[in-house]
Formats: structure tokens, sequence, C-alpha cells
């Protein structure tokens, strides 16, 4: 009993709140998304710098999104997650490299790192999908930049994708959890294979 209420804890945290989040609509929980600590085959000495995700505009809210058809997307009401989408995936990154345990150094901008390498993504989707069966899919675009002279290293599109205990919001905020640490553990991984 104590190993599920632990394992929920650290997948998904809800906080009754009172305030507001884009058009005045009421937020009654908020959800936030939860690094792992990956197992990785190698290590590195270099700095990296992780910026935050370009991302389009209906990806660029705290709203969760869900997509009901294949070309449409709407939002869960009354539920959002702690930040923007492409803040809240920088800081789930962030958080998994450090959690190696196998990186020198990883920041933010703005924190004065002398940095080897930038980690620049573009996220391409971040969404519930609840038309044929009920899923959570993330894709993101990721190339791997030399700060020294501005080369791209190397690039890939990592998709991963989750099921959903139906298509609740709170269905979706789990799978997106699952889905999205699962790639940056892809791309924590993989980045270390080509620095």
């Amino acid at each position: 009993m104590m190993s599920w209420l632990r394992t929920s804890a650290l997948l998904l945290l809800v906080l009754p709140v009172a305030g507001c989040v884009g058009g005045g609509n009421k937020v009654e929980a908020i959800y936030a998304l939860t690094a792992t600590t990956p197992s990785v085959s190698r290590g590195t000495s270099a700095q990296l710098l992780v910026p935050e995700p370009r991302a389009l505009s209906a990806l660029s809210s705290e709203k969760i999104a869900v997509k009901p058809t294949p070309i449409t997307i709407s939002y869960y009401p009354a539920v959002a997650f702690e930040d923007q989408v492409p803040k809240v995936l920088q800081r789930l990154l962030l958080d998994t490299f450090q959690n190696t345990g196998r990186v020198k150094a990883v920041g933010l901008p703005g924190q004065s790192l002398l940095i080897n390498y930038q980690i620049v993504t573009e996220i391409r989707a971040f969404q519930a999908e609840t038309f044929g069966s009920d899923q959570a899919r993330v894709e993101v675009s990721v190339k791997v930049l030399n700060d020294t002279n501005g080369r791209v290293v190397a690039d890939r599109i990592f998709e991963t994708t989750a099921p959903m205990a139906g298509d609740s919001a709170e269905a979706a905020a789990t799978g997106l959890n699952t889905a999205a640490a699962a790639l940056a553990t892809d791309v924590v991984n993989w980045t270390l294979t080509v620095i």
C-alpha cells in the first residue's frame, strides 16, 4: 500500500487552487510532471544548456490539450499544468539530465555556465488523444548544438505514447506524465551518446 502511495505521489502532484489561468477560468487542480532517474551507459564532462522548447501557441499554454479528432485541439476545463508546457518540459529535461549524476553541469539560460552544447528542442505534440484509443502522446524534435561553432552535432525526432485509463483530465495528466518522462529519458540517453 505504501509503495502505491509513494508511486502515486511521485507520478502526479495535484493541488487544489482557487486561482485563474488565461481567460478567467477557475482552476481546480494543477498537475506536475516528474522526472525519472535513468540509468545511462556513459556520462560527459561537457556543460549543457537546456533552452526553453519552442511550440505553436496551441501547446504554449498551461492548459492540458486533448485531441478528440485527428485535426481538433481542445482543452480540459478547470485543470492546468504548473506552468506553460514548454517551461514544464524544459524543467523535466533539466531534472532528468541532473538525475543521472553523469553530467558535469547542466543549466538553464541566464545561469552563467560556460556552455559546450545546447539541447535545442521543439514540441510537435503534447496532448491526450481520445479518438481511436485513449492515449497520451508527446513528440519533440531535438538538436544537439555545439555552442562554440553553432554546428548541429546531431538531430532526431522523439515520440512516445502512453495508454490512458479513460478520457478524464486526471487520466490525461497521468498519461502525459508517463509519456513525457519516457521521452526525457530517451533524449538524455541519446544526447550522452552523441556528444
